[in-house]
């Protein structure tokens, strides 16, 4: 990051040469911070995803909205205000792993997760995320007479927009 300063000439007398300003200019060491670390606050649209019906459980919808995006060094977690939480992981490459796991009861009487998955990259430029999304869900508790599973998958174009203070 680099400080810019504007400054007068001196008001000095007697012809001295100003100082040498730009032997004193150095960049932070640091660099750039990265893509929404630690946090930014922002509001999430999604684009178009279409996930086969049999997907019952999947929250494509609830992907919208008031939304905190958390990043630590390889940690990532994206939480919804409506209470959808996916976390995951970051790479120095910049790829993105998000899950959320729920449990569910279903009418067969049975115990059933559902998987949702989030993959894709973070541009490290423009701080957009490209993300497939992956629905899947198993039977956690079987009474012997329970449902097939479903799966589904679609592209998902998330726009997160930073809520400036």
């Amino acid at each position: 990051m680099w400080a810019v300063a504007a400054c007068a000439p001196s008001p000095r007398s007697g012809g001295e040469p100003p100082p040498d300003a730009s032997s004193h200019l150095t960049p932070d060491a640091s660099g750039p911070t990265a893509c929404f670390e630690p946090q930014i606050a922002g509001t999430a649209t999604i684009g178009n995803a279409d996930v086969q019906g049999c997907a019952i459980w999947n929250n494509v919808s609830r992907m919208s909205g008031s939304v905190t995006l958390t990043r630590g060094t390889s940690s990532f977690t994206m939480a919804f205000s409506n209470g959808l939480t996916f976390v995951g992981s970051v790479s120095s490459s910049n790829q993105v792993t998000l899950v959320n796991v729920e449990p569910h009861t279903f009418s067969d009487g049975c115990g059933w997760q559902s998987t949702e998955t989030l993959t894709g990259t973070l541009d490290p430029v423009t701080c957009v995320l490209q993300l497939s999304y992956a629905y899947a869900e198993m039977v956690v508790q079987d009474n012997g007479a329970c449902a097939t599973p479903c799966s589904g998958t679609a592209n998902v174009s998330l726009e997160v927009t930073p809520i400036i203070q």
